[in-house]
């Protein structure tokens, strides 16, 4: 039986999927209309734009539950920088006001490996996650490559239910003595659940899905002795009075049970997954994911849901300011993420005559093949223009004295790859100055030193620019320091934005 989306508007309504593992519910009371990245650093979803484990780079991930009410069943996945592929994916249950950690870096074989050393509960377990390099299997290439495109990304972090203090659940995750115990009926339970009572019911008691996640990251390399640190883009689902609600319990297990079409169509907008012979054969792991639908509204389709994530954030222009100042060997790279952009169109690297953009119909407000076009195996983003100022707000005489490179002459400005990296006056190099990037690398070679710049990013709808965020990464080093005394130094900021 085919189930229809829209029945989450309808309180209380059950939207499941007969033979799977798994039941999504709208409980009574789920409230949330609609979602918007807010300002108050907290959540229902999290978005981390950048991670590396480049050139020396380690990355420190930190999740907290400032609730200190009820616990939290969060989603962590992590996306390759260039087409947004899925490198790993996990779970972590967080009690009240706990804290989960963990480190990113290269293995001896290239690839990026998580390690945790914290007492929290994760799906799978602890030692499995500190043995399990990131998965290269939906990547394109070697495997030399395909280790190095693990590399690279962001991260995306999902609230997909609470656990409040009388689910069965929550002494299961629950810490004593600083150690949670990750055993127990509904613990087990949490991996094959069949039916919709039995998850939200007593036996589990997983609940509607509050706000309270946040998470704060840290790129180190200790090498260099640099280090450079942001909060998670926070995700709030709110009513309609603009409060932070109660969303959709959206808990799939995390185990490799596949998803069918229908499932597929219900609960992602990724275009590689749907359709009755998909690109990438899902699985439950694949869920949740940002266009998962999480509210209580009339049309409620995962494509939708993903659009209007993308409105949120989109910019028709990026403005933020640079050092490539000699004197003190300062480079400058910015980082553009565009978390939104897989649920539009993807790339499928096994297509007939080589990769090729795959369309998502229902989303085509900021990517379509009249703004995009593949570079090798990257999907890229054509016609961004450019603006330098140096600092005493002079501007180039002539356009063709800025100029993005590698780039062919007469050919469109590419920004390439999901989470695409500038640099600034770094002499047309493929890695980047600051951050060691070179999964989705552009080289900006301008007229000045220092300065800012104001990049224009158009969409395709009239008046939308691009979903962007993302910083600038700063380095730089005093050769005046005393022996002994490391002279390295660093900075970031976040861009600015023109929305429309």
């Amino acid at each position: 039986m085919k189930k229809n989306v829209l029945a989450l508007s309808i309180a209380a309504a059950v939207v499941g999927f007969a033979g799977s593992a798994h039941a999504v519910t709208n409980l009574t009371g789920a409230d949330a209309t609609t979602l918007r990245f807010g300002n108050t650093g907290t959540g229902h979803m999290l978005v981390v734009p950048y991670y590396s484990a480049q050139a020396g780079n380690s990355t420190l991930l930190s999740i907290i539950n400032t609730d200190e009410k009820n616990g939290k069943a969060v989603k962590v996945r992590f996306r390759g920088a260039a087409n947004s592929d899925d490198v790993y994916d996990f779970q972590v249950f967080l009690s009240p006001g706990d804290v989960w950690t963990a480190n990113v870096s290269a293995d001896p074989n290239g690839k990026a490996y998580l390690t945790t050393h914290d007492n929290s509960c994760t799906k799978p377990a602890k030692n499995t996650l500190n043995t399990t390099p990131f998965v290269t299997a939906r990547l394109n290439g070697d495997e030399d490559v395909r280790a190095n495109n693990t590399r690279e990304g962001y991260i995306e972090i999902f609230n997909m239910a609470d656990i409040p203090s009388t689910a069965a659940l929550f002494p299961n995750i629950k810490h004593s003595n600083g150690v949670a115990p990750c055993s127990g009926t509904a613990w087990t339970l949490l991996n094959t659940d069949t039916d919709n009572a039995t998850l939200t019911g007593p036996t589990i008691g997983l609940a509607a899905p509050t706000t309270g996640l946040a998470a704060n990251w840290t790129i180190i390399n200790v090498p260099k002795s640099v280090a450079w640190g942001g909060q998670a883009a926070a995700i709030e689902a709110v009513d309609a009075a603009g409060k932070p609600a109660k969303g959709n319990v959206v808990y799939f297990p995390q185990t490799s049970t596949a998803i069918t079409a229908t499932q597929a169509a219900a609960f992602t907008a990724d275009p590689l997954m749907q359709g009755a012979t998909p690109v990438v054969k899902g699985a439950l792991y694949d869920l949740p994911d940002m266009s998962t639908p999480y509210t209580n509204i009339a049309a409620g389709t995962p494509s939708q849901q993903a659009d209007l994530l993308a409105k949120a954030i989109e910019a028709t222009a990026v403005m933020n300011e640079y050092w490539t100042e000699p004197t003190i060997f300062a480079a400058t790279d910015w980082v553009f993420s565009m978390p939104t952009r897989r649920y539009a169109v993807a790339v499928d690297y096994k297509a007939v005559g080589g990769p090729a953009p795959v369309y998502n119909a229902d989303n085509e407000r900021h990517f379509t093949n009249a703004n995009t076009q593949m570079s090798e195996d990257k999907l890229c983003v054509t016609d961004i223009t450019s603006s330098p100022w140096d600092r005493e707000e002079r501007q180039p005489a002539a356009p063709d004295e800025v100029v993005i490179s590698p780039s062919e002459p007469g050919k469109p400005v590419l920004f390439c790859g999901e989470t695409s990296v500038l640099s600034f006056n770094n002499s047309g190099a493929t890695t980047s100055g600051v951050l060691g990037a070179n999964v989705a690398v552009k080289d900006i070679d301008l007229a000045y030193t220092n300065g800012w710049l104001k990049l224009v990013t158009p969409g395709v709808a009239a008046n939308s620019g691009l979903p962007i965020l993302g910083q600038a990464f700063v380095s730089a080093y005093n050769p005046d320091v005393g022996a002994g005394t490391s002279g390295n130094f660093n900075t970031g900021w976040s861009h600015r934005y023109i929305r429309p």
